[in-house]
């Protein structure tokens, strides 16, 4: 029987594995993928390089792949290998795609790369080069990016450690304050999120301010791109570090996972891992005292955003739109879709817009019978997970206020006031408790007084909301969910001949609950989210 020549082509594209990714017609190449004893290696990802075109090598490591554009290369990877490319030849020449192995363990006794040269600009004893001399600021301004956020400040933000201490140096903390006002003897887990190089070689002991080198970069590139695997912790215990598993070459030898599977030539590896938010959960998840202390990995597990499959990384690391080179070409950078290269500056509470695009307020006020009501929506509009989130300290105060023209305060007569923990005090120092409005927060209280062993020294100094590192219960949680709203009525008496009214509303994020710091001391960090103002006539 005669075999229609059409069946014959396209028997020969299903056998080298060609997807509806190329093309039949124009232009293609062929080749095999193969490891360093010349096996063949099946189920390659294979991809032109710097495009969408994709295909996968079959049983016998073959592939057949359409040419677009200016690529310059093939390239292949599969899980275990490194990246692996050959240069581009004539049309349907074919080309022979080696996969090295990936070095197999982890080197305990790997020294990282620093980030950026010290300032004396002398090179590690082990020489090797700064991550900057490859990713420079003309390339990719990836340290620069990385350098102005919170992960670059992590061993050394002043906050952090005073709060560690117990100090006063970064801020008015209120008295007994501070994890080692609690803890004297012991340096608790804190490491193995803000000093990880550190807590590598000792977790349940290192002491954050002993950090030295490198370990006071914080979380910094090598550390990052060297994670193989993430376990999501879901009964606490094993925060940062004792989550992940790394993988780091042998001596003289290097190792990059990340998330391009046609970076070549280089000592790179495509790492799926490093697009998922699972990626983050190391650190942001956790459970101490069997509270779920951090937990934006299980709220955003829970979202929207996590069945259609928007990660943290797709907000958190959003491209710029500009960037599109990941380092120099003479390192086989090439250029890519601006799209596609992710920033570094890890946006978050530091980004003001970022933060303000996050949320939505809506007031409504009407005047009637004698009364002015109002009413609020706060509408969590773009946060993958729940407003605020992080630190239980993180919280959100929304202040209500009815005015005279002549600035008299209208009573309150429906409607909740401010607690405790907006601080109490002078208002123009930023304590609002007992104010008309609401606050939202993850509320922890103190389990018992601690330590029960007089000889560890005195029992718990009275905190409220208590510190997350102590033994805690929790109190109460009306943080705002993804894409969730919260809406609230506020009613202030306005007698006859009153006259106009001014009502405004003020949404604002705290770092810190205000009474975790001196009444007289001045606001830690406040950012203005939203506002709405109105005027009322008699």
């Amino acid at each position: 029987m005669r075999v229609p020549a059409a069946a014959v082509l396209l028997g020969c594209l299903v056998a080298f594995g060609c997807t509806s990714n190329g093309r039949i017609g124009g232009r293609s190449i062929s080749g095999v993928v193969t490891d360093e004893a010349g096996h063949p290696v099946g189920g390659a990802l294979v991809r032109m390089q710097g495009t969408n075109i994709t295909t996968r090598s079959d049983a016998q490591g073959r592939f057949r792949i359409a040419v677009r554009g200016e690529a310059k290369h093939v390239t292949a990877w599969k899980s275990g290998f490194f990246n692996g490319g050959a240069q581009l030849a004539g049309e349907g020449e074919n080309h022979r795609i080696l996969l090295k192995p990936l070095p197999q363990g982890d080197n305990l006794a790997y020294r990282w790369i620093p980030t950026r040269l010290p300032p004396d600009g002398r090179a590690p004893e082990h020489g090797a080069a700064p991550c900057e001399t490859c990713h420079t600021r003309d390339a990719f301004p990836i340290v620069d990016e990385w350098q102005g956020g919170a992960h670059a400040r992590a061993a050394t933000n002043p906050f952090f450690l005073s709060l560690f201490n117990g100090d006063r140096n970064a801020a008015a903390l209120a008295p007994g304050l501070g994890y080692k006002r609690d803890f004297p003897r012991s340096n608790g887990n804190c490491a193995t999120c803000h000093v990880p190089a550190l807590a590598l070689g000792n977790p349940f002991d290192a002491d954050p301010n002993r950090a030295r080198g490198i370990e006071r970069e914080g979380v910094f590139c090598d550390f990052c791109h060297k994670v193989a695997d993430v376990t999501v912790d879901a009964i606490g215990g094993h925060p940062g570090v004792l989550s992940m598993r790394f993988s780091r070459p042998p001596e003289g030898e290097k190792l990059f996972f990340g998330p391009f599977d046609d970076v070549f030539p280089g000592p790179d590896s495509f790492h799926p891992l490093y697009k998922d938010s699972r990626y983050c959960a190391g650190c942001h998840n956790g459970r101490f005292w069997n509270v779920a202390v951090y937990s934006e990995f299980d709220e955003w597990a829970a979202s929207g955003y996590a069945r259609r499959g928007i990660h943290c990384q797709s907000c958190h690391m959003r491209p710029d739109g500009k960037t599109h080179q990941v380092a120099l070409a003479k390192e086989g950078a090439i250029r890519r879709d601006p799209a596609s290269v992710a920033s570094h500056a890890f946006s978050g509470i530091a980004d003001e817009k970022f933060m303000r695009d996050a949320v939505e307020l809506q007031a409504v006020a009407v005047r009637a019978r004698g009364r002015i009501d109002v009413t609020v929506t706060v509408r969590n509009r773009g946060a993958g997970h729940h407003l605020p989130t992080g630190n239980p300290m993180r919280n959100l105060v929304l202040l209500v206020d009815a005015r005279t023209a002549g600035g008299e305060r209208l009573e309150l007569v429906a409607g909740e006031r401010l607690p405790t923990w907006a601080g109490r005090g002078a208002e123009q120092n930023g304590n609002y408790a007992g104010l008309p409005g609401k606050g939202y927060a993850k509320v922890l209280q103190t389990l018992l007084q601690y330590p029960a062993d007089r000889r560890l020294g005195a029992s718990f100094a009275p905190i409220h909301p208590a510190p997350h590192w102590r033994p805690v219960l929790l109190e109460s949680d009306n943080r705002i969910p993804a894409e969730g709203s919260d809406t609230s009525a506020f009613s202030f008496a306005s007698p006859s001949g009153s006259g106009a009214v001014q009502v405004s509303v003020r949404l604002i994020y705290r770092r810190v609950f205000r009474s975790w710091l001196e009444p007289a001391a001045k606001p830690l960090g406040d950012l203005l989210l939203a506002e709405k103002s109105s005027s009322l006539a008699e």
